[in-house]
């Protein structure tokens, strides 16, 4: 190295003066020194000084692209390490290529250098570790298991290792094993956060919720302690909990927080609900945000609009190509409100693609029913995020429809490498996804996201002209049972909640308890939360002001069509706040049940407020919880409103907006053409915008 660094200069050289590779050796020296004490921008000096001095000095390039990659320049420090392997090759050199890689979101080219790395001997336990999470992201799953078991085989006490380890374990089914792992982890490094939120979620899943609030509450993840507390209703000194859940969003200590599980605090506001969602999404896949987009934002959408809007002057035009993504397409929530657009969907001027990573319905109708849509269907469930994002590329997709955002089971490293020429974010999460390269809209109404909320959003507002929530056209209620077969007693008028134990809370609560009390022989009926505890509790906040426990009735959990069926008994639907009636208010107004609702401060607390209005009942929107008990109790104390209300809901089926799935389709396509014009403009506009309805 030192003959061909002295090929540079001219012979004759006074020999004193120190040869490039000699100075270049002890800047080099310098420059480590300063990288090792975390002196990083003073290291990129040095470090640069030593490869103009010798620009064959590989290590010098190597150590070079660490320190550039330190600063989050990933790309810089790319190119410094592969000029040190054109130099010569070495194992360290590929492991941290693979770093830099890695963060890049080039997740293949990343799983590459580090095979080469260990080809090369190199054996260490963080390096297996990455390599098996980028494994695992690619569904590899069988080579991630043997990579993170070669982690803990070359460091028996990298408690890491573990962890990853239990959760693909846990992935596959395998919990006992998952278990035995994370204690061992645990018992390596008992103060290892990671590992008991992974802990407690193993717990949780297994219904072990007592242990699973106490493994939470030993890694200080107060988001999951609250999130179990409410699946037990047990509301007793919650408020210091949520507080410091809430804190730790504001604090950045959490950034695996996830923002679903935040959604029953009483307390959280729409800002700090988007940065849980920006937190989560830079925590989760910034590999994948950081990487080069394999479409541009906006790219193509002129000529697909031309050829679109040539159509429709009634020659030959090109159809729009619209993706919906989810893992929802069986019998769930999401299809079913969304089946009847799937089914309406104008097929002569749009061409919809449905990408499914979860089972796709299972049950024998809605399989068949989804196949007599006109839409093209991929599962997509065994490829990598990277191999779906691709696939979805290839098929030249104009829009992509998440309909997951955060809730579980969510794949948004598939939207994060940006698949599409524009995202949307609609249906499925309600509330901002925080991160603007997860989704450029978000596809609400004037009432769940009214335009003067938009600085809560990363997203630009789409807004519907009635309401954001779509309808099946094709649902029905079947024969209502009596109500002794739905287990409720011969006479008294009958409050109901329908939506998921989380979703109350003592404030609620306490307002149906008062409601109770000032409605003789009423009762209020819920939906099992299946699990005894949550029942005893309460069955108990109900007793404190003598409400006794027959008044309080859990309905079991039965398939939506016989819960269609039963609903119909009902005579007053009561909306929860923080997070309020989202499918369970349709499905309430549908079977022509009244509900009473109060907007509240996040978007999860307006659809209530939203499905009245899209109906024509605007009267049951209270202003405040106050006026929502006066309305409640008035309409269980005059029985001719109440028939006359009820009389509306059932022409409200034939006439209203939100059961006009038809008009809801041709809304929803005209929204999707503005926003692709928008885009296609290129104007940089992110003020809310309404379509004509």
């Amino acid at each position: 190295m030192v003959a061909a660094a002295r090929a540079f200069y001219p012979r004759g050289m006074n020999s004193s003066v120190p040869t490039p590779s000699a100075r270049s050796d002890a800047l080099f020296k310098r420059g480590l020194d300063r990288l090792n004490a975390d002196n990083i921008m003073h290291a990129e000096a040095l470090l640069r000084e030593a490869v103009a001095a010798d620009p064959r000095h590989a290590d010098a390039w190597h150590q070079l692209g660490v320190a550039l990659a330190r600063q989050q320049r990933h790309a810089e420090g790319e190119q410094a390490i592969r000029r040190a392997l054109a130099v010569r090759e070495g194992g360290a050199y590929r492991r941290d290529l693979a770093w830099t890689l890695l963060w890049q979101g080039r997740d293949e080219a990343a799983v590459e250098a580090y095979l080469s790395a260990v080809l090369q001997g190199v054996r260490e336990a963080r390096l297996f570790n990455n390599l098996g999470n980028l494994l695992k992201k690619r569904q590899d799953l069988a080579d991630a298991e043997a990579a993170y078991r070669a982690a803990i085989e070359t460091d028996p006490h990298y408690a890491f290792a573990f962890g990853n380890l239990a959760v693909l374990l846990a992935e596959t089914g395998r919990d006992e094993e998952a278990e035995a792992c994370l204690r061992r982890a645990l018992e390596l490094d008992p103060q290892a956060a990671h590992a008991w939120q992974c802990y407690g979620g193993l717990l949780e899943r297994q219904n072990r919720l007592d242990e699973a609030e106490a493994a939470y509450a030993r890694g200080g993840r107060w988001e999951a302690v609250q999130s179990v507390r409410r699946r037990l209703a047990h509301w007793e000194g919650l408020e210091p909990i949520d507080q410091a859940a809430l804190a730790m969003i504001a604090s950045g200590e959490a950034e695996q927080l996830t923002p679903w599980g935040l959604l029953g605090i009483p307390a959280l506001t729409p800002e700090l609900h988007r940065e849980a969602g920006r937190r989560f999404a830079q925590s989760r896949w910034r590999g994948e945000l950081a990487a080069t987009p394999l479409v541009a934002r906006g790219a193509g959408l002129a000529e697909a609009l031309a050829a679109f809007e040539a159509g429709e002057a009634g020659e030959a035009g090109a159809r729009l190509r619209i993706g919906y993504l989810s893992a929802d397409f069986y019998d769930h929530a999401t299809l079913r409100l969304l089946a009847g657009v799937l089914e309406l969907h104008d097929a002569a001027r749009f061409d919809i693609h449905l990408y499914a990573y979860g089972d796709i319905a299972p049950d024998a109708a809605w399989r068949e029913r989804l196949a007599r849509c006109p839409a093209t269907l991929h599962e997509i469930g065994a490829l990598s995020d990277a191999q779906a994002a691709a696939r979805i590329a290839h098929d030249g997709v104009h829009l992509l429809v998440d309909l997951k955002g955060y809730t579980t089971g969510t794949r948004l490293g598939i939207t994060a490498l940006r698949p599409a020429p524009v995202i949307v974010s609609w249906l499925g999460y309600p509330g901002s996804l925080g991160a603007p390269r997860l989704a450029d809209y978000l596809i609400g109404d004037v009432v769940v996201t009214p335009p003067v909320t938009a600085a809560h959003y990363s997203e630009t507002l789409a807004l519907m002209p009635h309401c954001y929530q779509p309808h099946d056209h094709r649902r029905e209620c079947g024969p209502r049972p009596t109500r002794a077969e739905a287990g409720l007693p011969a006479s008294g008028f009958v409050f109901c909640s329908f939506n998921q134990i989380f979703k109350l809370n003592a404030r609620i609560a306490s307002i149906w308890r008062r409601l109770l009390v000032a409605t003789p022989g009423s009762v209020l009926w819920l939906l099992d939360p299946g699990e005894p505890r949550a029942r005893s509790h309460l069955h108990g906040f109900f007793a404190e002001q003598g409400v006794a426990a027959a008044r309080v009735i859990f309905a079991p959990r039965v398939p939506h069509d016989l819960h269609l069926a039963r609903l119909q008994l009902a005579d007053l639907a009561l909306d929860t706040l923080p997070t309020g009636s989202h499918t369970t208010g349709s499905d309430a107004l549908w079977a022509g049940v009244p509900m009473v609702s109060a907007p509240g401060m996040l978007l999860a607390g307006r659809v209530g407020a939203s499905l009245l209005r899209a109906v024509g009942l605007e009267e049951l929107i209270a202003r405040d919880l106050d006026a929502y008990f006066q309305i409640a109790l008035a309409l269980a104390n005059d029985p001719a409103w109440h028939a006359q209300v009820r009389e509306r809901l059932v022409q409200a089926r034939n006439d209203a907006p939100l059961f006009d799935t038809k008009r809801f389709t041709r809304d929803l396509e005209r929204l999707y053409v503005a926003i692709m014009a928008r885009e296609a403009q290129d104007a940089g506009d992110r003020a809310p915008f309404v379509v004509a309805g």
